[in-house]
């Protein structure tokens, strides 16, 4: 299996977040403070940080007892968007609007190492069933992660989500480059906005306005990440005809300009 795809990272205290990949670093021991984007948490193990493909992670301090394993996959692994209805991930965990870790209570923390001790085990044994057993493996941790953070902050109904809701996700993902406005998904999915925002909300703790704005800011960043286009051209592609708009959109929902941003990469 290809480190790029899956990997199991074993020592946390030098992790480089530089590649397009999902992260759950579990810290079992000791403390950190962590700077994930812009923003500082100080966390004391045991604990799991969830870091979406698109985010920059870096350990500003950290105790001489820190340890603990990272469980890495690129969406070519698992793609946690076709696997939404089973995890709730891109719902709940790698929720990049709420705080991107959860403390573990110490059965919590048990489960969790017993889970990525199960995955790295796998690894070691090739056959013709390790990756099916580990994608089982890694969705069994998801859901048991979304299950830990839904008791700790109550965010999503954890149900099969509703048409309507599902509908608008796999829109949103089609067209978020070119539509950015609540009337047009409602239009498409034959239903008031009213009532689309009410699903969402329900369903996914947030309105349709505010993922858009998320998918936006997601975007945008990876695409500054990359350094493949210039800001200007990264608006462009947003579906911001206007640069200047397209900066004050950034600035207003991350506190930093896109060339800020870029500037820390």
């Amino acid at each position: 299996m290809k480190s790029d795809h899956f990997r199991i990272e074993t020592d946390i205290n030098y992790i480089d977040s530089r590649d397009k990949i999902f992260r759950m670093i579990f810290i079992s021991a000791g403390d950190a403070t962590i700077k994930i984007d812009f923003s500082t948490y100080n966390i004391l193990g045991p604990a799991l940080i969830f870091i979406s493909e698109n985010q920059l992670l870096s350990i500003e301090k950290k105790s001489s007892e820190l340890s603990g394993k990272a469980v890495c996959f690129s969406n070519d692994f698992f793609c946690i968007k076709l696997n939404r209805s089973e995890t709730f991930c891109d719902a709940v965990i790698f929720n990049t609007t709420k705080p991107p870790y959860i403390p573990l209570q110490a059965s919590e923390s048990r489960k969790v190492d017993y889970l990525i001790t199960a995955m790295n085990n796998e690894l070691e044994e090739a056959n013709d069933f390790q990756e099916e057993i580990i994608i089982s493996q890694l969705k069994t941790l998801l859901l048991s992660s979304s299950k830990i953070k839904l008791k700790q902050f109550g965010e999503v109904n954890l149900s099969i989500l509703s048409p309507v809701v599902t509908g608008f996700q796999n829109l949103l993902d089609q067209e978020y480059e070119r539509q950015h406005n609540v009337q047009f998904y409602a239009d498409e999915l034959n239903i008031s906005p009213k009532g689309l925002n009410k699903a969402v909300k329900k369903e996914l703790g947030r309105t349709v306005s505010e993922l858009i704005k998320e998918k936006l800011i997601v975007e945008a960043k990876r695409e500054l990440y990359t350094k493949e286009l210039s800001i200007k051209e990264i608006g462009f592609k947003l579906g911001f005809e206007d640069p200047a708009y397209f900066s004050r959109f950034f600035r207003k929902e991350t506190s930093h300009s896109p060339k800020e941003y870029a500037e820390l990469l």
